[in-house]
């Protein structure tokens, strides 16, 4: 898998090791017998996703947004630059639209000529007490946030819109985690949750803009606090510019219009 991302990054470069279980252990004292090794690279990193929201409010305020929660989208309607979303006895009107409505895209995305065809995909989580010991880095299924706690996670189901939680699932969470690290054991688990991931069906984004509506454009992904730089940086500057660059073509939706085998 590090290898392929290596190839796709093309002349950009892509710099990654594969560790093996001495070296793991030098990283990280205290890992576990099971584990036999792992990958490495320089662009690691965490994401405070609670911080990263307060953040993205208080900017987006601070630029004249005005936010408007608990509105449901119950009337559209599409013409080239101009559009018109109905709520709540409200109209709002504007030249340019962006869907970033998570699994509502499904729904919406058709309304302004595009497609979003994502689905659920339930996740579960479970987060222990504070420790006072520190990893030297972020890692994958386990991480641990900047006030000591430690996340356990994940999952992948398959289960429509339920949110509710298992608790086989949430048993074999936690003995990956102490498989790969045993002293995790000695700690309480505090919170536990299960949430929707928003899936596209090969996982990866869905980038697009309205051939028949210019000025819709919509943004799907089940990774939104790990690309939000990539959507600040990238995403947004072209639809401020008007137009996607070709840079995004291979994120639109139109990879999924492929004829079925005879």
């Amino acid at each position: 898998m590090m290898e392929q991302m290596r190839l796709e990054a093309g002349n950009f470069g892509f710099e990654y090791r594969m560790l093996d279980r001495k070296q793991v252990a030098d990283i990280l004292p205290g890992v576990g017998p099971s584990v036999a090794g792992a990958s490495w690279t320089p662009y690691d990193g965490h994401a405070n996703s609670l911080k990263l929201l307060h953040a993205l409010h208080k900017g987006f305020g601070q630029r004249g947004g005005a936010y408007l929660p608990n509105r449901t989208v119950v009337d559209a309607q599409a013409a080239p630059h101009d559009f018109r979303l109905g709520f709540a006895g409200e109209t709002i009107a504007a030249p340019k639209v962006v869907l970033a409505a998570g699994l509502g895209n499904a729904k919406l995305a058709p309304l302004f000529g595009l497609s979003a065809p994502v689905r659920p995909q339930r996740g579960q989580i479970l987060v222990t007490e504070r420790t006072s010991r520190i990893w030297p880095l972020p890692l994958g299924s386990l991480r641990q946030t900047q006030e000591g706690t430690i996340m356990l996670g994940s999952s992948e189901e398959d289960v429509g819109f339920d949110t509710s939680q298992r608790p086989d699932i949430m048993r074999n969470i936690a003995r990956r985690a102490v498989l790969s690290f045993p002293w995790i054991a000695e700690l309480q688990i505090v919170r536990a949750w299960a949430a929707l991931r928003v899936m596209p069906p090969d996982g990866l984004p869905i980038y697009d803009e309205s051939e028949e509506f210019p000025g819709a454009f919509t943004a799907n992904c089940h990774s939104g606090v790990t690309l939000a730089g990539a959507h600040a940086n990238a995403f947004a500057p072209m639809v401020a510019a008007g137009a996607l660059d070709a840079m995004m073509a291979p994120f639109s939706a139109k990879r999924f219009d492929v004829p079925a085998a005879a």
